[in-house]
């Protein structure tokens, strides 16, 4: 049920339906509907919010972790990595996040999408030195209006590189 949930709400994520840090009401009214279809059990939107909260708090266990001195994170596995030592003091002192150390964790872009912040902060933030200068860059001209800020900020970037020695 959980897994549907978070399908449902990355779908309306993407409708353009998570306007801020929330979803509109409507949303909330389908992802119940869905569920309650799908498993014939009844479903309200209260439901759905309040699932949401506790994605939510897990959401912020696994950024409080990945911050944290001593772990790192394998984007390929999607993975909070840690040393035996490293491990064994967090487990020591926070018994619930040995779920979420060293084991894939299966929903994280979905998470991602449905619960994380609308900007990278801190460590999943990408800088200069994670771009792959090695890739061809498509010179189509751009013509999407709701992105040509970000079109606009990556030609910056773009010739900033270019200058640099």
């Amino acid at each position: 049920m959980s897994h549907t949930l978070l399908l449902v709400l990355v779908e309306e994520a993407l409708k353009g339906n998570k306007p801020s840090s929330t979803f509109k009401s409507e949303s909330f009214h389908h992802v119940a509907k869905e569920i309650s279809q799908k498993f014939g059990v009844e479903c309200l939107p209260e439901h759905v919010e309040n699932h949401l909260k506790t994605l939510k708090k897990e959401w912020t266990v696994i950024t409080t972790i990945h911050a944290k001195s001593g772990f790192g994170w394998d984007d390929n596995l999607k993975m909070i990595t840690a040393e035996t030592n490293v491990y064994d003091e967090e487990v020591i002192v926070h018994p619930n996040h040995e779920k979420y150390l060293n084991k894939k964790i299966e929903i994280y872009d979905k998470m991602a999408l449905v619960v994380g912040k609308d900007i990278a902060t801190r460590s999943y933030a990408k800088g200069f030195v994670d771009l792959d200068m090695d890739t061809e860059i498509d010179s189509t001209p751009f013509r999407d209006e709701d992105n040509f800020s970000f079109f606009l900020l990556s030609q910056f970037f773009i010739t900033i590189i270019s200058l640099s020695p």
